[in-house]
């Protein structure tokens, strides 16, 4: 066990926690800032941990955060754990591995890919479970272009913490 990293990313893991606590905490705080504000700081933890301590590390919080959103009422249905755990997966994934490419092929192709993933997942469940109507309309919405948004600045607050970090 790498205590060190245990730590850090349980201290990520808080980081993470409190962002999406804040809409609790402040319900007055308009929907759209803070599904950025919000959005692009959990973000910004999957890819600190990912890139600071490992794969497994930023899949933990990958894997926890959707959790918590659920029982906090920010996901409306349990099975979107799934669909954002796998998302959320995948950006981890691709941080990591791209981390040392081109900056734009890094950001592109990770937020991307989980934007795709997201809004894909959601679509192919909520047809699964025969949700249709106007109540698919805000998760769809949410599990589209904002995560573009929220994965692109996750990266680029990651970026600029670790060069502090290093330097």
């Amino acid at each position: 066990m790498n205590i060190k990293a245990l730590t850090g990313t349980a201290m990520l893991l808080a980081i993470a926690l409190v962002a999406q606590s804040l809409r609790l905490l402040f319900p007055f705080i308009p929907p759209q800032v803070s599904v950025f504000v919000i959005g692009s700081v959990v973000s910004a933890t999957y890819v600190l941990a990912t890139w600071r301590f490992g794969v497994k590390y930023g899949l933990l919080l990958a894997w926890i955060t959707p959790i918590v959103a659920y029982l906090q009422g920010m996901l409306p249905i349990a099975p979107l754990i799934l669909i954002t755990g796998l998302g959320t997966s995948v950006y981890v994934v691709l941080v990591y591995v791209l981390r040392h490419k081109l900056l734009w092929l890094l950001v592109g192709v990770s937020a991307l890919c989980r934007m795709v993933v997201l809004y894909v997942g959601a679509l192919l469940l909520l047809q699964f479970l025969h949700i249709t109507g106007p109540k698919t309309v805000p998760i769809l919405m949410a599990f589209s272009w904002p995560q573009l948004v929220t994965s692109t600045l996750g990266i680029g607050m990651a970026m600029v913490v670790m060069k502090r970090y290093t330097n």
